[in-house]
């Protein structure tokens, strides 16, 4: 017990001393170059219903890098989503963790790690512990199904209006099958580029980048690619942005 009370009496100090040398910041975050944050409404546009939310919150960092936490409650199915996606400068993925709440209960959770062309996945969750390695093109994303980070999957865009193009795409099991862990699959994006379009939502008027995503229309911002509206006529499906804050310390 002496040992250990010594022990933590040094550590005190030192915590003490060490604070005492770095005076306390009163001004913007250093390492945050800019935030922004939101929250989605989900809709059928046919017939109107609250089917859920989701909110979410980016970093950009003074090195270029940018983080989004997500919060996807999509309660017209009893699903709960909780992603937290770290990305370069270049929007290619670093890391992901997810934990995915279904009809059935707790799906499971995954952290994914990405070092150069290989994509390493450890998931754990009612169906056991799983281990997944992959080789990962230069140019891809990961599909984690919330919506606030699709237009990230976008980052190779020729910029060439009306060509369609073919994202790559490490896409993840979320269905309501809980046997089934929640590690991904590579598939084919396709993606249509459709210019330019100044949008207006319930948060407010953006200037957009637009496009067609395998059928569904999306507009986002065009800095961060932030999706600003999305409409799949298809499957009746609306998810709009209802409320936007953001702030910049550059």
């Amino acid at each position: 017990m002496r040992v250990f009370t010594l022990a933590l009496a040094v550590a005190l100090t030192f915590a003490a001393q060490t604070g005492a040398q770095t005076p306390e910041n009163d001004g913007p975050n250093v390492n945050i170059a800019r935030w922004a944050a939101g929250t989605y409404a989900y809709t059928r546009p046919s017939a109107p219903a609250d089917r859920g939310w989701e909110r979410f919150h980016m970093n950009a960092y003074a090195d270029g890098s940018r983080t989004m936490t997500i919060w996807h409650d999509l309660k017209a199915r009893n699903a709960q989503f909780t992603v937290v996606l770290r990305v370069g400068p270049d929007f290619r993925p670093l890391e992901t963790f997810l934990s995915y709440w279904v009809a059935e209960g707790f799906k499971g959770s995954t952290l994914i790690r990405v070092d150069g062309d290989t994509l390493t996945a450890s998931a754990s969750g009612p169906a056991g512990l799983f281990e997944q390695s992959v080789d990962v093109p230069n140019v891809f994303s990961i599909g984690t199904h919330p919506v606030s980070a699709d237009g990230w999957h976008l980052w190779g865009d020729s910029g060439a209006v009306g060509d369609t193009q073919t994202a790559r795409l490490y896409s993840m099991e979320a269905s309501a099958d809980v046997s089934k862990p929640p590690l991904g699959t590579l598939r084919d994006l396709p993606f249509t580029r459709l210019g330019e379009e100044t949008v207006t939502v319930p948060a407010g008027t953006f200037e957009t980048l637009h496009y067609d995503l395998m059928g569904s229309k999306i507009w986002i911002t065009k800095q961060d690619r932030l999706m600003v509206r999305m409409v799949n006529e298809r499957f009746d499906l609306e998810y709009v942005l209802t409320d936007f804050a953001s702030g910049s310390n550059e």
